[in-house]
Order: C-alpha cells, then structure tokens, then sequence
C-alpha cells in the first residue's frame, strides 16, 4: 500500500523525466524498473539500428555468411549492445530497453526460453586486489575451452558442461577524481582475449559500489541471449562488505591470496559468508606451503558458516547418511560448507578439480531448483535497483526539487539542520510537489 501510494504521487515527477512508459512486453528487471516506451517511440533510423543489432546478435538474416564471419559480426554487435544498456542518455537508454525486450521475444518464440532452466551459467570471480583474478580467469578460461577442442576425453573432465563458447566482463575501478578508467584487466587476458570462441569485455565500475558496474547484469543478458553458454564475472578489487556479485552469478567463487587470514578472518561475516567456492590462488613456488595453512584455516571456519536453504545439499536433511569427501561432511554427496580448493593460475595446478566443482554446483543447482529460485530473487534485487537510481536521477532533475535542495543545502552548510532532517525535509518537497500537480491535472480534467 505505502509503495503504491508512493508511486501515484511520484508519477508526474518521474513522467516528466521520461521513465515511466508504458510497454506491455517489457521483461527485464531494467525495463520493470521504468516501463520502457514501445519502439513506435524511436524513430526509424534508431528503430533500424536495433533491428540491426538484433539480427547481428542472434546471428539470423545472414545465411550466405561464413561462421567466422557470423562470428565477427555478433561480437561487434555484442559489443555495440552493451555499450548501449551502459549510456546515461535518455534516448539511448530507450534503444537498449526495446533491443533487450526484443531479443527476449526472439528467444521465446525459438523455444528457447530466457528464464532460469536456461542452460547458460554466470559465474561469479571477486576477491582482495593483487590477489591475481585476472590472470586466473585466463587460465580457467583457457582449459574450458580447451576441453571442447580436445573431445572432452575422461582424463579431463566426466562433465556433460562443456561450454562451446564463454563471455567475460571485466569490471575495472573508475577514477573517484577524474571518472576514467584504465579498462586494463583485458591486458592480463591476452591468450584468452584472441581466442575465437572468447568474448572479453571490460567495463568501468562508474563509481558504482558492491564490486560490479552500474548495469553489468544486463550485459550479462546480453551476453546469454547472445548464446554464450557460459559467462564470467569478474569484479574490481573487493573487501568483506561487497557482496553485490551474489545478485548478479549463479555460483559466487572468491579468490584468496596465500597467507591472506586466519581461522578468525574466514569465520567473519560479510563476502566470504556469501561464497560458494573459495579458491586459494598462487598455491605454487615459495608460496605453495603458505597457500596450503591458509585453505586449511578457512576449511576450519567454513563449518561455522549457514548457508541458505537448498544450497548445494548443504541444508538439506542432515539426518541422512553422511560421508567425509576432501576433508568436508556431505549430504549424499554434497557439500556441507563452501568448498577450499587450491590452485595456480601459473601452473594449471588444481584447475581441472575446480572445474569438476564448479559442473558438480551447477547439475546440483538446476536439478533441485536452486538455481530457479535465486534467479527470480536476482531479478526482483535489480528491479528495485534499477528503480532507485532512476528515481535518485529524475528527482535531481526536477527544478522544484532543486530549488528546494539549494536552500536545504544552505542550511545544511550553516550548520541549521542535520543531514538526516534535511533528507526529511527534502522527501516531504518532493512528496508535496508531486501532490501539487496531481492537483492540477485534476483542475484541468474537471
């Protein structure tokens, strides 16, 4: 009732800032936040540049073109599409909500339905800065993809997920005095990069919190719909407090650093509660005894952690018959706590064990729908979101709210109010200016 009521008295301040429209097929948690306009809104040429995008990223219309071709006209157009979802322009804000609504559409009707039993997988890399993501998706990155070139024999892997082709979006921290970004992660991925069946791109964080950019869950539509069957995730450099990485993967894995905490530190709430794989990267060299005491520490604090219901087996029935695997109780096979595992991204070492472990998560989370679940709860996080910051933009832009924040600001500076009242009294503005013109509009019908 109080979000309806809210809503009804917003409704011509954010209509007259362009975001409440109405599209009956809007399926995005991005366009529920703003109901985007229908495409009758776009003028042609606008109209025929995401026709084009379209046609370009489901790789249709051009039957008389060779694969590779395909190939370097999808990611050239993959690559145009998440330029468009990340622009602050209105107009182009209004491009990227019908491409995404349309690619849906075309989605639904191949049968190929984008919801959660999509057999694509996001996966979720983030750790402490320095600690070698980068370089370590390369490597992971790699042996995927190296598995399908091989014939995906026994000695590698028994798994039926062996990716055809894999995205990566590389989030890089942006300048909190200039704005840029040195978008330097795709440097470290040079192998990777150049592969043909690679998609790599780095974005900037935009002063975004939490780890990610400000819409890298809808590239990472993007990047499914595109039909990358598997998509990489790699945040900035993270602390314990962002976490937002949960909202946005399937399975969140956080890289550690040898010698990187204790029992202590592994037990403390915050990003390593909300892991499902922990990975003690650098585990070779001089290090390697150092990386081996720090798995062994967290594999200690992780018994202590409570996952949420339906996680990987870990919550369920604990009163059936248990088993010891790799030095963790399981539930018929499963996890009890997040894994520890070691690796090298140098080496290789442990590589194709996370992999196992990472196929193990994803069989566990479809079949029982898991995955399902935090999906939906994904898509109702980034609607609210998305809803906030437009809400934060169009009120900026308002003029009777700005005249009222100037003079809230004043007092602000004179030391008359404290920021907490003066967020109140600011509300109470925007509150009683959108009253005033519903009032109006009232007059005028009558």
């Amino acid at each position: 009732m109080l979000r309806c009521t809210i809503a009804s008295r917003l409704t011509p301040i954010l209509s007259q800032g362009r975001i409440l429209h109405h599209n009956r097929n809007a399926f995005s948690p991005r366009a529920f936040s703003h109901k985007s306009k229908p495409s009758q809104s776009l003028t042609a040429e606008e109209q025929s540049v995401v026709d084009s995008l379209v046609a370009d990223i489901r790789s249709i219309d051009e039957t008389s073109m060779t694969c590779d071709d395909k190939r370097i006209r999808q990611r050239i157009a993959l690559s145009k599409a998440i330029t468009l979802v990340e622009s602050k322009s209105p107009k182009r804000r209004l491009m990227a909500d019908v491409l995404l609504d349309r690619l849906r559409q075309a989605a639904n009707v191949n049968n190929a339905k984008f919801d959660n039993s999509s057999p694509s997988f996001r996966l979720g890399i983030a750790g402490p800065p320095g600690v070698g993501k980068s370089t370590f998706v390369d490597a992971l990155g790699l042996y995927i993809l190296g598995l399908k070139e091989e014939g995906a024999n026994e000695t590698t892997t028994k798994s039926e997920f062996i990716p055809e082709k894999l995205a990566v979006l590389c989030i890089d921290p942006s300048s909190h005095v200039t704005g840029g970004s040195i978008l330097g992660d795709k440097t470290r991925m040079l192998n990777l990069s150049y592969h043909p069946r690679a998609y790599v791109r780095p974005s900037p964080s935009s002063g975004t919190l939490g780890g990610l950019g400000a819409y890298t869950y809808d590239a990472a539509s993007l990047c499914e719909l595109a039909g990358y069957q598997l998509t990489i995730v790699e945040t900035v450099g993270v602390g314990q407090s962002e976490v937002e990485l949960a909202e946005c993967c399937d399975l969140f894995l956080l890289l550690l650093a040898p010698g990187g905490g204790d029992e202590l530190q592994g037990s403390k709430k915050g990003i390593v509660e909300v892991a499902d794989v922990l990975v003690v990267n650098k585990a070779d060299g001089d290090l390697k005894a150092v990386a081996r005491k720090t798995a062994g520490e967290y594999k200690k604090a992780m018994g202590l952690l409570r996952k949420p219901v339906g996680w990987w087996g870990g919550s369920q029935d604990r009163s059936s018959e248990c088993e010891t695997k790799g030095g963790h109780s399981t539930s018929r096979g499963q996890p009890a706590a997040p894994p520890v595992l070691l690796v090298s991204a140098k080496t290789g070492f442990g590589i194709p064990e996370l992999f196992n472990t990472i196929v193990s998560y994803k069989n566990y989370a479809q079949t029982s729908g898991y995955l399902d679940e935090k999906r939906r709860k994904q898509n109702r996080y980034w609607m609210w979101k998305y809803l906030r910051e437009r809400l934060l933009e169009t009120t900026q832009q308002d003029r009777s709210v700005r005249k009222k924040a100037a003079k809230i600001e004043r007092d602000l500076d004179n030391g008359l109010i404290a920021p907490r009242n003066a967020a109140g009294e600011l509300w109470s503005s925007i509150v009683g200016s959108a009253d005033k013109k519903n009032e109006s509009k009232a007059d005028e019908l009558s």
